[in-house]
């Protein structure tokens, strides 16, 4: 029996993972391929799944929510991913937080319950050309999260330097020279909205017995990795980050909700504030929208989503009494 290959899709928060998994599955079938997904998401509630599933109604999806695949979720991996095999999928894609070390998900792909199943084709990390330069010191008293966000980048075997026309030619060449202290190797590719030839991931893939190998520009690094290791050789486990948090606000009001009223309570949160977003009823008329805010930047669209409306805020030192009591608060004076 043939194994089924992975690519796993990581990145810092709002840098674009889901926007590039979305086009992924537009464009799987022009390559003969039937994909199915593992997602993940630091929040209870489901943001991603339902915009999923909107826009590749039908498709196969196991869904970890509230924690990360690489900590708390990691036990669950490999149930997942059972579940998906029994849809006899060509590919399997998993879509990590934006906090996760993806070094423990090949780990856990290589673990004895799975290893005759699926094998590691791909570890594709975006990367956010607006904010990537800030993120040490922006988390510099966050010691894990550095860490991560440097094996992210270090463990890719193709990079996407990502909404490259948000920055010009000067920063793009310190963003460039930035990301090659980490990673020397891999292939890295610019790129707007996520878009680039998948040619370049899926081709090899209509020909499954072609190594992964056949690529010189993937990164080598996590060999010993992607190998099988015995259990006294696995590392120890340690966090991803430790100062993340997430908060879920319901936006479920009696009165009008405007973008400009969630929009100041956003810009209210200052730095600490890393993303939010959820799905809203919009106006007299009660329009169902999707809101997605990341490096200051607010994106709103129509939605099909049907659910109670509600507000997912990813960011440092959140304490959730104390925002609970300023959305309301926020939104009832607001409302006058």
């Amino acid at each position: 029996m043939s194994k089924v290959p992975v690519i796993v899709l990581s990145g810092f928060l709002g840098s674009g993972k889901t926007t590039l998994l979305l086009r992924m599955l537009q464009e799987a079938a022009s390559f003969g391929l039937s994909p199915a997904v593992l997602m993940n998401e630091l929040g209870k509630q489901d943001v991603d799944g339902h915009l999923l599933q909107a826009s590749s109604p039908g498709i196969n999806v196991e869904k970890l929510l509230d924690g990360c695949m690489c900590c708390s979720k990691k036990s669950e991996i490999s149930d997942s991913v059972k579940h998906l095999l029994g849809r006899k999928p060509d590919v399997i894609l998993i879509e990590l937080t934006g906090v996760a070390n993806p070094e423990e998900i090949v780990d856990a792909l290589t673990e004895p319950a799975l290893l005759p199943y699926v094998k590691l084709k791909t570890v594709i990390t975006v990367l956010d050309a607006e904010h990537v330069l800030e993120y040490n010191s922006i988390f510099a008293s966050d010691r894990e999260l550095v860490h991560t966000l440097r094996r992210q980048m270090e463990v890719a075997d193709l990079l996407l330097l990502n909404k490259i026309d948000l920055v010009n030619d000067k920063q793009r060449q310190t963003i460039e020279k930035t990301v090659r202290k980490w990673n020397e190797r891999s292939l890295l590719l610019p790129t707007a909205y996520s878009r680039f030839d998948l040619n370049l991931i899926f081709g090899p893939l209509q020909a499954q017995e072609l190594s992964p190998a056949s690529s010189p520009t993937f990164n080598r690094k996590l060999q010993v990795v992607k190998s099988v290791r015995s259990k006294s050789q696995s590392s120890g486990h340690t966090m991803s980050y430790s100062r993340i948090q997430t908060v879920t606000l319901s936006a479920d009001f009696p009165h009008f909700v405007t973008q400009r009223t969630v929009e100041r309570f956003l810009t209210k949160r200052g730095s600490m504030l890393l993303r939010a977003k959820g799905y809203f009823k919009l106006g007299s008329g009660g329009e169902s929208y999707l809101m997605q805010f990341s490096g200051k930047r607010t994106n709103w669209q129509h939605a099909s989503f049907e659910g109670k409306p509600y507000l997912v805020l990813i960011g440092m030192d959140l304490d959730a009494e104390t925002l609970e009591q300023e959305w309301h608060q926020h939104m009832t004076e607001s409302s006058f």
